[in-house]
């Protein structure tokens, strides 16, 4: 994978790479779906149940009409079904062997990318809210900063959010002990 956008340090190297987990993508896909199929359940059911509705007098065809109606529907659905899964797709966080860098999809067309060093990192801590989230290993993350100006970074409903702050917390600790001279014990 090229990581052109992350402006690595010639000898830093992608440990992780996070990404929200597909149980939101599979959300957003059945409401869409379910978006797309509610139009036509409700034009036929409603000619099935009240056709003396549909004998208006209109030049044409009522049939062609609400099918443009629903070819127009099913266009802004793909587009904003493109807009979110440009979105799902592109926001990730890459874990190095010096930091975290945050790239925050904002909208299709803006962007943010964002990083701190482990030295910089104060706490780490996650929220695995429910049952859902227990039995998928998804939950969000949050890792605050000991700077000057107090920074967050969040992300919502990630996989394996425990694996992560452990990867986190393992890098921090390494660094921490390389800045304060501590020899490691793991002899690497």
């Amino acid at each position: 994978m090229r990581y052109d956008i992350l402006d690595l340090d010639p000898n830093e190297h992608v440990i992780m790479e996070v990404r929200k987990h597909w149980i939101v993508f599979t959300g957003y896909l059945l409401a869409t779906f379910i978006s797309g199929l509610f139009p036509l359940v409700l034009f036929t059911s409603a000619e099935i149940f009240f056709p003396k509705a549909f004998n208006f007098n209109i030049e044409g065809n009522i049939f062609a009409l609400f099918s443009f109606a629903y070819f127009i529907w099913l266009l802004f659905l793909w587009i904003s079904f493109f807009i979110y899964w440009t979105k799902f797709y592109l926001d990730v966080w890459y874990v190095t062997d010096k930091r975290i860098i945050m790239v925050d999809q904002k909208y299709l067309f803006h962007r943010e990318i964002s990083n701190v060093r482990f030295d910089k990192i104060q706490d780490v801590s996650i929220t695995v809210p429910g049952f859902l989230s227990t039995l998928l290993d998804f939950g969000n993350i949050n890792v605050q900063t000991a700077s000057d100006n107090v920074c967050e970074f969040n992300m919502s409903v990630i996989r394996h959010p425990g694996k992560v702050r452990e990867v986190i917390f393992s890098k921090h600790n390494e660094v921490s002990d390389k800045a304060l001279n501590i020899p490691n014990p793991s002899g690497v």
